[in-house]
């Protein structure tokens, strides 16, 4: 991914985690995000959305869950697509 993806948080409600969540998914639909994008650290996430690190592993691990990224030890989360 060439440029940065950073959601912006505010226009979900409940935990944080199933924002983060719904936002991947949200731009998933949207085109925003593209199949074999790449996904920011979980790390440089937690900073800019001011969130613990667990609770964007929390995210990472539940968008897995539902087939909508990849984690990779070498390319990080790589985004797969909405259903794949």
């Amino acid at each position: 991914m060439n440029r940065c993806w950073i959601p912006d948080l505010h226009q979900y409600e409940g935990p944080a985690y199933r924002a983060v969540v719904a936002a991947v998914e949200t731009d998933i639909v949207t085109g925003r995000l593209r199949p074999g994008d790449r996904l920011p650290s979980q790390r440089v996430l937690a900073d800019f959305l001011g969130l613990n690190v667990n609770t964007v592993n929390r995210a990472m691990r539940e968008t897995a869950r539902r087939g909508l990224t990849a984690a990779n030890t070498r390319k990080g989360t790589v985004v797969l697509g909405p259903g794949t």
